[in-house]
């Protein structure tokens, strides 16, 4: 079963990506003989040029090719850009170069500077050499980019992260020289090699949290997300207990919470910081984002459109048994039953089982507890005692002398289950009981 579900069409949206994944696959086993490789790279972004034409609004044109500026100097170098993202309702298309049998989405095109929304280089593999040079790439719009749109951006996506390169802290510092490009927001890496699962997020903000002294987390640059230490604690906390590891929440609306997991790294220089951080989401994440960009909407703007979103279920940590003995300063629950309270109803339309269960606090501090998974909880204080009745109504379908038959031949067992936590710390403790009832009588196993 998986261990995660998703906003409605979230399978169909995050399909997108599991075909550019394949298609990447298949070509990489087409050319892995060949003595020079280079059809894979130009395969995947020709797949991924053709999903951003379907998925952007038809006022965006996808294409590769090149960015023409407004210059008087015909000694100008033109640079291709692996994919460009240009107004295509206002742009002229200055001219196409591409063989007659070539597809669409693999024709160059040059569009003049000043309708170019926005460019992304494409790399099969992200390592600090592929880093540097789609920085450098993105950097060579630095002559011109007053000419650019107003909204323009740019960015990098990588299709893997392998394994071998997953403790290159040198990889997320050399993300770092992005900060010196003109648009650059981030990107994208569509896979981690231990976890398909896990998509890459490339962001970079303004601000730097890192402050002198503080420990900088650089590597690994990935986790599978399902290994995180994140789960949930018995009164519904959410604990993120390892270094680096953090959750996405989102308010559903039926007024409930949903948690996305995730990992990552991060480094900050002045007054900038990246991050590289994993989860399922990301892929949807990185077009919600970039939609944004495009139409000017602040990243933080409620009314983004919001899609394809997935969530991970959380691992609840049962609380640990009470120990047999009290420890000093802690907290000790005696559970009993009120012997001369607990009955059995013949005399209801339906049987009914009723008893009462005592609780001390034998210890010197006071708690809080629940005997119904925090549904309802109370405190109580050290020394004290609280009773609960509790009421079973019987759903026989025979009369009530089989009850009475049944009782005689065979117990009926019935869990009990305190929980509590001192009131100055979440330490769970669990006390668990077994009420046997017979027909003579009703106790604790």
């Amino acid at each position: 079963m998986e261990n995660y579900f998703g906003q409605h069409g979230w399978k169909e949206f995050n399909q997108n990506r599991e075909t550019i994944l394949s298609e990447f696959d298949k070509i990489i086993q087409q050319t892995k003989n060949r003595p020079v490789q280079i059809a894979h790279g130009l395969g995947v972004e020709a797949h991924i040029r053709k999903w951003l034409s379907e998925f952007l609004p038809k006022k965006y044109g996808v294409t590769s090719g090149y960015i023409i500026p407004n210059l008087y100097n015909d000694n100008i170098r033109l640079y291709h850009y692996d994919i460009i993202i240009f107004n295509q309702l206002e742009a002229p298309i200055l001219w196409t170069e591409g063989n007659y049998d070539q597809s669409e989405q693999g024709k160059y095109r040059a569009i003049p500077a000043k309708h170019v929304v926005a460019v992304y280089e494409v790399k099969s593999r992200l390592t600090k050499l592929n880093v540097s040079n789609s920085i450098k790439k993105l950097n060579e719009t630095e002559s011109f980019k007053e000419q650019l749109n107003p909204l323009y951006s740019c960015g990098v996506i990588f299709i893997d992260l392998k394994e071998k390169d997953n403790n290159d802290e040198s990889i997320i510092k050399e993300l770092m020289k992005g900060k010196d490009v003109f648009g650059f927001t981030g990107g994208m890496v569509l896979r981690y090699e231990n976890d398909y699962s896990a998509i890459g997020r490339i962001s970079l903000l303004n601000g730097n949290p890192i402050k002198p002294g503080d420990k900088i987390h650089s590597k690994p640059i990935a986790k599978p997300i399902d290994d995180l230490s994140i789960y949930s604690t018995e009164d519904g906390e959410i604990i993120t207990s390892e270094f680096g590891a953090g959750v996405k929440l989102l308010q559903t609306p039926e007024n409930t919470t949903a948690v996305t997991k995730c990992y990552g790294t991060m480094y900050g220089e002045n007054s900038k910081s990246i991050y590289l951080y994993w989860s399922r989401s990301y892929f949807a994440d990185f077009h919600i984002d970039l939609l944004s960009t495009l139409e000017g909407i602040a990243l933080n703007d409620k009314n983004r459109t919001v899609f394809g979103q997935i969530f991970d279920i959380l691992k609840i940590k049962k609380a640990s048994l009470q120990n047999s003995k009290p420890e000093k300063g802690k907290p000790f629950l005696e559970v009993k039953l009120r012997e001369d309270l607990n009955k059995i109803d013949y005399n209801s339309s339906k049987p009914l089982l009723k008893f009462v269960i005592s609780i001390k606090n034998t210890g010197n501090v006071s708690v809080i507890y629940t005997g119904n998974s925090f549904k309802t909880k109370s405190e109580l204080p050290a020394g004290e005692t609280s009773e609960h009745s509790i009421s079973f109504e019987m759903d026989f379908t025979s009369d009530i002398k089989n009850l009475k038959e049944h009782l005689r031949n065979e117990k009926i067992e019935i869990p009990v289950r305190i929980v509590y936590y001192p009131i100055n710390n979440k330490e769970f403790c669990s006390v668990e009981k077994v009420i046997k009832i017979t027909e003579k009588n009703i106790e604790f196993l």
